[in-house]
């Protein structure tokens, strides 16, 4: 009698560690889905300050009415793709070829900063603005825009220009992407080139 009472007895405690086991089991449980949910929140952030995606050392062709135009090479890009006016930015400098139907440069442009205007089409560019051709011509700068829809290069600020011997000086200039016809609202001096005073690449 007292064998049987002493198994039954370590069965109810059996029992009651077992229940106690599995509530502390779902009680861990919880517990860590709890913390679990509380670490994938999302932080809310500003398009138009955090970009979507930031690459470097970066050289990649960019395609306009499904042909390869242009490469671009530059050590930061900045691309916002969710702001209001989707936008990329290269703060550190770019260098843009244009490319003919053989992958052959036929203009470069290169700057200490940019700024495109993804819905534009259009390039901003800032600080020692360098533009040169085929023909050797060169286009110096200190701000340009280059309308990628309107295959058109322009600028309202002071630029200098190198072409078949000469320099010309001036504002309100307007070309095409390749250099070969321009136009200069207000010239401000036409000499030759001295390759001493501005030498040249």
């Amino acid at each position: 009698m007292v064998l049987e009472e002493q198994d039954s007895i370590r069965r109810s405690a059996c029992r009651a560690l077992r229940h106690a086991v599995a509530a502390l089991a779902v009680l861990v449980l919880a517990t860590s889905c709890s913390e679990e949910k509380t670490t994938v929140i999302a932080h809310p952030t500003d398009p138009e300050r955090v970009p979507t995606m930031t690459s470097r050392d970066v050289q990649t062709v960019i395609s306009d009415d499904g042909h390869t135009r242009y490469r671009i090479t530059t050590p930061l890009w900045k691309m916002y793709e969710e702001a209001k006016k989707p936008h990329w930015t290269f703060p550190q400098g770019v260098t843009a070829e244009e490319l003919d139907e053989t992958y052959q440069t036929i203009a470069t442009i290169k700057c200490d900063s940019a700024y495109f205007d993804e819905d534009q089409q259009l390039w901003t560019l800032h600080g020692n603005v360098r533009i040169t051709n085929t023909d050797k011509d060169l286009i110096l700068t200190d701000e340009m825009m280059w309308s990628q829809r309107l295959h058109k290069i322009y600028s309202d600020a002071f630029i200098h220009i190198e072409k078949q011997g000469r320099v010309i000086e001036g504002y309100g200039y307007e070309s095409n992407e390749q250099l070969t016809t321009y136009r200069l609202s207000k010239v401000e001096a036409i000499f030759p080139v001295d390759p001493n005073r501005m030498p040249h690449p």
